[in-house]
């Protein structure tokens, strides 16, 4: 996907700043934001694909960083005035 997306206001659950440094959070927001949707399963990539392409419904994305360390960056609502993006641990959800 070689268009950026728009993501919202992006908030960032606690546990996850404990664990990530402003440089690596930007970076795999960024990712999230071109389309890179990290190590998601293909039903899932095709799912964000259309939902960026049609500005609906919630994009996933899942960058495991080693040492057992997973972090999701979610946007929900595309299209809509409560667009949102939200960084979490699995376990936060």
């Amino acid at each position: 996907m070689s268009a950026r997306l728009v993501l919202g206001p992006v908030n960032v659950c606690p546990q996850v700043r404990e664990w990530l440094d402003l440089e690596t959070l930007q970076r795999l927001v960024a990712r999230h934001r071109r389309g890179d949707w990290g190590e998601v399963d293909a039903r899932d990539a095709r799912a964000n694909t259309l939902a960026a392409y049609h500005q609906c419904g919630r994009l996933r994305s899942v960058y495991n960083l080693g040492q057992g360390l997973c972090i999701w960056v979610i946007t929900d609502h595309l299209g809509t005035d409560s667009l949102q993006t939200t960084v979490l641990i699995p376990a936060d959800e």
